[in-house]
Formats: structure tokens, C-alpha cells, sequence
């Protein structure tokens, strides 16, 4: 039996009226759709959750309110536009790449800038929290990384948090 015949006896089997197998066909094409994302999803939000809850750890240390409706929103809103980007992402890459062999690229990288953003989130909660703590160290290494990488060098307050973006001097440039 080949693989179309097989479709049609599954669908058929499970659904009984044009609509239900309308609605089968459409939750199938969606599920193949965004599988290949689905892991890419669930990074963001885990870190997003883990953003939330360093966050919430700062509050506390401030004295600020813990429950408030706009955090919440804040943070329902962050990952649905990161989500967002990850899924117009996959959309551009299935449409208009659609001869590469590796489909996730633009995808993957959105997932990367968005995680790395998220993480240096969280590090700065951490940071606020306990100064003195080992993630000063790794924040540090994320900093020098980042204006390696990107050609701009992160001026960070007293407290960790970058306050200023500029690009790298040539003379940074060259000692890389």
C-alpha cells in the first residue's frame, strides 16, 4: 500500500465528516510544520522562565512587589514575540530556503540571540543579587565574547548592566 493510500485510510478511519478530516489534515500539516522548532520554542521559554524567576528574586531583595499584573504581562509578551521571531524565521527559511539542506539556520540563529539575551538577563539578576557571586566571572567572559563577535564593546555599570553600546575602536580591532 503506498503512502498516500495510507493517509486516506488514516484519515477516513479517524474522521467521519469533511470538517473533521479538514481539521485532522490542518493540525497534521501544522504539527510537521513547526516540529522542527518546537525545541528551539522551549529554550526561550525556559529561559525566559528562568529570567522571570531571577527576576522575582531581585524584587524581593528590593523590597518590590513580587505578583504584579505587568510583569506578568511583560513577560507573557516577551515570549510571545520571541516565539514569533523563531516561527518567521522557520517561515522564511521553508519558503524562500528551500534549496538548503539545513533549514535551520536563520531560525537557530534568531533561537541563539534571543537565549544569549535571556542569559545576560538572568546574569545581571544574579549579579544584583549576590555581587559577589561566580557569575561575574562568566559575565565578564560573555562581555569580551560578545565584543569579539560583534564589533561593539558593552560599557556595564557598577551594578553589571550595560549602559552604553559602542563600536569597537580599530585599535581593539587589531589586538584581536
Amino acid at each position: 500500500m503506498d503512502i498516500l493510500a495510507s493517509i486516506g485510510h488514516t484519515v477516513n478511519t479517524v474522521a467521519n465528516d469533511f470538517w473533521s478530516k479538514v481539521g485532522l489534515l490542518t493540525a497534521a500539516t501544522a504539527t510537521a510544520f513547526f516540529t522542527p522548532i518546537a525545541g528551539l520554542i522551549t529554550a526561550c521559554f525556559i529561559l525566559n522562565i528562568a529570567d522571570l524567576i531571577s527576576g522575582l528574586e531581585v524584587s524581593l531583595k528590593q523590597g518590590d512587589t513580587l505578583w504584579s499584573k505587568r510583569m506578568w504581562m511583560g513577560t507573557i509578551k516577551k515570549i510571545r514575540q520571541e516565539s514569533a521571531v523563531i516561527v518567521l524565521m522557520h517561515i522564511i527559511e521553508h519558503f524562500a530556503m528551500s534549496t538548503m539542506t539545513t533549514t535551520t539556520v536563520l531560525s537557530g540563529g534568531a533561537t541563539v540571540l534571543i537565549c544569549l539575551t535571556e542569559l545576560w538577563s538572568v546574569l545581571e539578576n544574579l549579579n544584583t543579587v549576590s555581587p559577589n557571586g561566580p557569575w561575574r566571572i562568566l559575565k565578564s567572559f560573555l562581555k569580551d565574547k560578545s565584543e569579539k563577535y560583534t564589533g561593539f564593546e558593552l560599557k556595564l555599570d557598577k551594578d553589571g548592566k550595560v549602559n552604553d553600546v559602542k563600536p569597537v575602536s580599530t585599535e581593539m580591532a587589531e589586538e584581536s
